[in-house]
């Protein structure tokens, strides 16, 4: 009896002990799981939290470059990376994608991405000008501009004219380039870059070039088209070393728009502040870089013929790398390169007076309220600080490439089948091609859906109004015109009637070569956009606008622009305002 008892305990005692071990290895395995888990929850939160700061890092940037800021990859923070990517919805609306990664991008453990909208509105991060073309503005006596204004052309005037913000005249561009290369037929190809192509990370890509002349590079124009919805790109002026582009001599950056650009090639214009000194019969790279997206990337045509002989073209996965690598591309990328140009002037008489800072080549006959910067000043009186043998201003890009018209044509013939002459008011217009003129008298408001094309002429009496359909709700749209418009007076251009939605008059009549007005108005207070890139707008007496944009403007005696909106930019200190915000609701986990 003894003996089984002793033997029955023992067994007992090790189905105790067996038990003990089960709950110790349970707890402990949960103990394991809960900390696991907690630790995963801990990274997840600082993943967002990363991708939160991109995004403020986003909305800082995009307010500090006027919204050319364009992301970045791989920026270290805390306990961790993020990279932003951002891309344009629209002309006033970007989408900011932000991704968070514990420890980092190579190799996450954790990562979590957030998007939001971002688009202008009231603020006082940057202000807007008016941007006017190489053909200049002309001010006639005694006439205003309520606000800043960059020319690329000359601003000329008589007496008592007044700008209340401030006035840049870029230095004057040569209507031809310098270098240039294109390819024609069946030499045409597609480089594709901003993807791996084959297992090659072609994200930087470069075009070198040797100028004719040792002077400025005004701008460079880059035959693109792009595949999906990219993000706008950095443009880089480098020096060679050994054949190939020298990271360590970036000579200038400048900024392409990505919605300057379609998914047909057009020539894009980039340009660069300050505009770089080159010297001829020196290489220089023109290199763009990028981050790798298989759905949203770039191409650049090619030429297969080679026939640039003073230049080459290559291709890196990383141009900024400790030790780059380029590979050779059997082709010329299509480019032009402008170089030097002409002096450039603000020229007025008696009373005439900016009362922000004057940025120009020659300065002559006006009162600066500010300070003043310049080669050459006469007759005028600088009340801030003068800076002689300052730089001249850079040229600026205009705001829509010939691409996008190209796509709008294109949009608008596709929309229906094209209709002829409208000679009366109508109280619906569009969308589609117009093939001929439309005439309307007084007293009619027209309700039209874009995109609308006018081959002909528009010639409109008093009162006519254009508007949108208010069932667009916030989109805005667009009327082409290839021949003149002359409005008459009290006229307008109305959107939707919802916050954001504008009615955009495109005038590509060209004015160059016989100085008649692409787009002539009247007394009128417009609220919409007028546009001409090739051509003049001839404003008349107390003109009113919301943005106005032409290759020249010419301004009646006693004409008062006061400008609203236009050009986005940091330079300058006076004028109405506006910021990127949060659009409300758009804030996306993914």
């Amino acid at each position: 009896m003894i003996r089984k008892e002793s033997g029955q305990i023992l067994i007992l005692t090790f189905i105790a002990l067996g038990i003990t071990l089960f709950t110790v290895l349970f707890i402990i395995a949960g103990a394991q799981l809960y900390f696991g888990n907690a630790a995963y929850s801990v990274n997840a939160e600082k993943a967002t939290s990363l991708a939160e700061a991109g995004l403020d890092k986003a909305l800082t940037s995009l307010n500090k470059t006027g919204g050319s800021y364009n992301g970045e990859s791989e920026t270290s923070f805390g306990d961790g990376e993020y990279s932003v990517v951002v891309t344009n919805k629209d002309t006033s609306t970007k989408i900011v994608q932000s991704t968070g990664y514990i420890p980092n991008k190579s190799n996450p453990k954790t990562k979590r991405t957030v998007q939001v909208q971002a688009s202008t509105g009231a603020g006082i991060s940057f202000v807007y000008g008016m941007l006017v073309g190489n053909g200049g503005i002309s001010m006639g006596n005694g006439s205003q501009i309520n606000g800043s204004i960059y020319s690329n052309g000359n601003i000329l005037g008589g007496n008592n004219e007044t700008i209340t913000g401030d006035a840049y005249v870029a230095g004057g561009t040569e209507a031809s380039p310098d270098q240039q290369t294109d390819c024609f037929g069946a030499n045409c190809t597609d480089f594709i870059f901003g993807k791996t192509i084959s297992g090659n990370s072609q994200l930087d890509v470069a075009q070198s070039f040797k100028p004719g002349t040792t002077t400025v590079l005004n701008k460079v124009q880059l035959k693109l088209k792009k595949i999906g919805n990219p993000g706008n790109l950095t443009v880089r002026i480098l020096g060679d070393s050994s054949g190939s582009p020298n990271k360590n001599s970036v000579l200038a950056s400048g900024t392409l728009g990505a919605n300057l650009v379609t998914t047909n090639y057009g020539f894009i214009d980039v340009t660069f502040t300050p505009a770089p000194n080159l010297t001829a019969n020196t290489v220089y790279w023109i290199m763009i870089d990028t981050a790798s997206n298989s759905s949203n990337y770039w191409a650049w045509s090619e030429d297969l013929a080679q026939s640039y002989t003073r230049g080459a073209a290559e291709w890196s996965p990383n141009w900024s790398a400790t030790n780059p690598v380029w590979g050779s591309i059997p082709g010329d990328l299509g480019f032009m390169a402008y170089m030097g140009g002409v002096a450039t002037s603000i020229d007025m008489a008696n009373g005439s007076v900016v009362q922000g800072n004057v940025h120009a080549n020659t300065i002559n006959g006006i009162t600066i309220n500010k300070d003043a910067y310049y080669q050459i000043i006469n007759n005028s009186t600088v009340r801030g600080t003068a800076h002689p043998n300052s730089i001249d201003p850079a040229p600026v890009a205009m705001p829509i490439s010939q691409a996008n018209i190209d796509q709008w044509k294109a949009d608008a013939e596709n929309a229906g089948p094209p209709s002829a002459d409208i000679e009366s008011c109508h109280n619906k217009i569009g969308p589609g091609k117009i093939v001929g003129k439309i005439e309307i008298e007084n007293q009619c408001t027209v309700t039209v859906t874009t995109p609308i094309w006018v081959t002909g002429d528009i010639s409109v009496g008093n009162n006519v109004i254009f508007k949108m359909d208010p069932g667009l709700g916030s989109v805005s749209g667009m009327i082409i015109v290839d021949g003149q418009t002359n409005f008459a007076n009290g006229n307008n251009l109305l959107g939707t009637g919802v916050s954001g939605s504008y009615l955009m008059l495109l005038s590509t009549y060209n004015s160059q070569t016989n100085g008649i007005a692409a787009i002539a108005t009247g007394n009128s207070s417009i609220t919409g956009i007028l546009y001409a890139p090739f051509g003049i707008l001839s404003l008349a007496n107390n003109a009113n606008f919301k943005e106005a944009v032409a290759w020249q403007i010419n301004m009646g005696t006693g004409t008062i622009l006061t400008y609203d909106s236009g050009l986005i930019s940091t330079f300058f200190s006076a004028g109405p305002s506006g910021s990127f915000s949060l659009v409300k609701g758009s804030y996306q986990v993914k």
